[in-house]
C-alpha cells in the first residue's frame, strides 16, 4: 500500500480520464492491448481464474464458521465481503498471486495538489468510478441471485471443482465442525467447547476408528491443540482442523496428507449417518 501511494503521488504517474490510458487502467483495457499483441487472453483468464477460486475455496469454511456466528439469533441473513486480488504478470504472462486485500479502497476520488498554493482538490477519478461501482453492483448480483442451498462446487463449476478437489476437503471439515459447534456448551461464538468435542468423539465413534487410541488420549490432544492458539478451553475451526489432521495422519500414516484426511472424513460421516438413522 505505501508502495501504491508513492507510485501514485510520483512525478511519474499519468491520470487519465479514458479507462485505456494513463498508468491506473481498467482491466479489460488491458486485455484488450495483450490480446492486440497477439498473446492468448483466453488461457491467461482460465490461469488468473484458478488462482482466484482455489484461494477462494481455501478461506471458504473460515468465512462459513464466522457466518454461523453472525446469524445465531437472526434470520433471512445476507452477507458478502469484497476482495482485492494483487496478481503480477511476468513476461510470459504467467499469473503471481502477490496478496489479497481484505478490505480494498473504494474511494472514487483523488487528492489534486496545486504546486504553487498548496492547495487540495478533491477530483472524482473516472477510471476508480467505473471500477468499483461494477465491483459493489456486481458483488450485489450474486449476493440477491445465488441460491441459499448453493454449494461451493456449483458456484465455480465442475471443472475448476475437479482441479481442486484437494481443497474442498477443507470445506468437509468445516461441516463437520459446524455440525457439533451447535452441540458446545461454550456460548464464544465460532469456538467449539469441550462438549461438542466430547460429542464428536462420541457420534463419529473415534475410538473405533482408532483402536489404539483412548479418551485420555483424545483428551490430552484436545488441550495440547487448544493452548496451541490463543484460546485455552475451546477450538477454533483452524485447530479442529489441525486436531482431524493429527488423527487422519495417525489412522493412515501410509497415504499422503489429502488421501488420509479424505479417508478419515469419510469414516466420519458414515458413523454419523449411522447414529441418525439410529
Amino acid at each position: 500500500k505505501q508502495w501504491y501511494q508513492r507510485r501514485v503521488r510520483g512525478e511519474d504517474f499519468v491520470r487519465s480520464e479514458h479507462d485505456n490510458q494513463g498508468s491506473k487502467r481498467t482491466l479489460s483495457s488491458v486485455m484488450a492491448l495483450l490480446k492486440a499483441a497477439g498473446h492468448d487472453i483466453d488461457r491467461l483468464w482460465r490461469v488468473i481464474k484458478d488462482v482466484v477460486f482455489k484461494t477462494l475455496i481455501c478461506i471458504a469454511p473460515l468465512t462459513k464458521v464466522e457466518q454461523l456466528n453472525l446469524e445465531r439469533g437472526t434470520t433471512d441473513v445476507q452477507h458478502f465481503h469484497l476482495l482485492g486480488f494483487d496478481i503480477l504478470l511476468d513476461d510470459q504472462l504467467n499469473p503471481y498471486l502477490l496478496e489479497i486485500n481484505g478490505f480494498p479502497s473504494m474511494r472514487i476520488d483523488y487528492e489534486l495538489i496545486d504546486e504553487e498554493s498548496s492547495t487540495k482538490t478533491i477530483v472524482t477519478s473516472p477510471v476508480d468510478a467505473k471500477v468499483k461501482k461494477e465491483a459493489l453492483r456486481g458483488a450485489l448480483h450474486i449476493l440477491f441471485k445465488r441460491r441459499p442451498d448453493e454449494s461451493y462446487c456449483q458456484i465455480v463449476g465442475p471443472e475448476i471443482a475437479e482441479e481442486s478437489r484437494q481443497f474442498l476437503v477443507f470445506e468437509e471439515c468445516r461441516n463437520l465442525y459446524t455440525m457439533f459447534l451447535k452441540k458446545s456448551s461454550l456460548r464464544k461464538g465460532s469456538m467449539l467447547g469441550s462438549s461438542g468435542f466430547r460429542s464428536f468423539v462420541r457420534t463419529c465413534r473415534v475410538l473405533d476408528i482408532l483402536p489404539t487410541v483412548t479418551n485420555a488420549d483424545l483428551d490430552l490432544l484436545y488441550i495440547s491443540i487448544c493452548h496451541q492458539s490463543d484460546i485455552v478451553k475451546c477450538l477454533t475451526f483452524l485447530s479442529f482442523y489441525r486436531l482431524i489432521l493429527t488423527l487422519a495422519v495417525r489412522k493412515f500414516p501410509e497415504l499422503s496428507l489429502y488421501e488420509a484426511l479424505k479417508g478419515f472424513l469419510d469414516r466420519c460421516f458414515e458413523n454419523v449417518a449411522v447414529a441418525n438413522r439410529g
